[in-house]
């Protein structure tokens, strides 16, 4: 290899590996930061749902049954790394202008007047939560530069993630049963309406059943029509035995005219009323009003059935936030991780180099 070559391949190496890997070694020994990481595992889970009851291990794998609530999980997972979420921490921790304290890592600078959303995205790296689809944990991670910062925010995210799951379901579950209420004082109002209106009625006609007493006078009507036949034709017999003007023949003139003047006067009743009240638009009336009593009455019992089910489909939307493993104090900076951070940085640049050489040597022989 002549003296060029072995110049090429130094400044190579020189600027593929030598150069990154003191940069990196300066990075890490003098300005990285360390970084503590506090850590908690949260699940969402239905109101009420038993535990025990649930299968363990891998029965509940082999079954598919999860009692977790992966949609609220996966929401609750939006709102920690949101900019609301965000906003909270800052309002209770002050943690921006705690992180802006470190100065010495240049890849970690936070300045207090930093924009919104240049901010959300440094929070975004320092908070993540990552959602497990096996065993439908949440597990929320924080860094910061004091392992007594760390904790406080954790905790601070699972208190606000409870009340964020706790209003979320409740508020769902508020909404169904305002509803169902609202539908029940409507079909109770109605049905008192339809009460009232049934019961004027009855005492303005004073009827206890108009469709009765039209049947009942219709009967009566039947009856005295029998008796009036029955009667003219005693009479008509008289009339070939006796002469008219016997007293036998006027006493029962007397009684046909009698029982055919009631006859009219009852026929008049249920038909032909001159003020309205004939008894068959009573019993007609009568009929829709109880019609629409009974409409009331099924609407309102359905209404009391939709409220029972709307509270108990309600219980069931009720969701709750469960720690299943608790905020942790760390007691060692977890980040950087040096040591492996450089060694991997170290053979990355090895097969750079390696590729780099490769290609040089593929244009040379070309060139030759």
């Amino acid at each position: 290899m002549s003296s060029t070559g072995k110049f090429k391949g130094w400044r190579l190496t020189l600027g593929l590996i030598v150069a990154p890997m003191l940069l990196a070694i300066v990075y890490y020994g003098f300005f990285a930061v360390d970084r503590f990481v506090s850590s908690a595992q949260v699940v969402v889970r239905q109101e009420g749902s038993n535990p025990g009851a649930q299968l363990p291990g891998l029965a509940m794998l082999l079954t598919g049954t999860n009692p977790a609530s992966r949609e609220e999980t996966l929401y609750l997972r939006e709102y920690i790394v949101s900019m609301d979420m965000m906003q909270l921490l800052e309002d209770r921790l002050q943690w921006v202008e705690q992180y802006s304290k470190q100065s010495s890592d240049p890849l970690f600078w936070l300045a207090t007047d930093t924009p919104r959303e240049e901010m959300l995205k440094y929070y975004q790296r320092m908070v993540s939560a990552h959602y497990d689809e096996t065993t439908g944990l949440l597990k929320v991670e924080v860094q910061a530069f004091s392992p007594e910062l760390a904790e406080q925010m954790v905790n601070t995210i699972l208190e606000a993630s409870e009340h964020f799951v706790n209003e979320v379901s409740h508020g769902i579950a508020r909404e169904q049963m305002r509803f169902a209420h609202s539908e029940l004082e409507g079909a109770k109002k109605n049905y008192t309406q339809r009460k009232e209106e049934l019961l004027n009625f009855q005492d303005k006609n004073k009827v206890l059943d108009g469709k009765s007493s039209a049947q009942g006078r219709a009967s009566i009507i039947d009856a005295l029509e029998a008796e009036y036949s029955k009667e003219r034709a005693v009479l008509t017999e008289m009339l070939y035995k006796l002469q008219p003007d016997a007293p036998q023949v006027k006493q029962q003139q007397q009684r046909v005219n009698a029982i055919r003047e009631q006859l009219g006067a009852e026929k008049r009743m249920l038909v032909s009323a001159p003020d309205g009240a004939q008894l068959n638009v009573v019993a007609s009336r009568f009929q829709q009003l109880t019609l629409d009593a009974g409409i009331a009455q099924e609407t309102y019992k359905t209404a009391v059935a939709a409220l029972d089910n709307a509270r108990i489909e309600a219980s069931k939307k009720i969701r709750t936030l469960v720690t299943v493993v608790s905020p942790n104090n760390p007691q060692i900076a977890l980040y950087p991780e040096r040591l492996y951070n450089l060694t991997t940085m170290f053979i990355a640049l090895l097969l750079l180099y390696g590729i780099a050489r490769f290609l040089i040597a593929s244009i040379e022989d070309h060139r030759d």
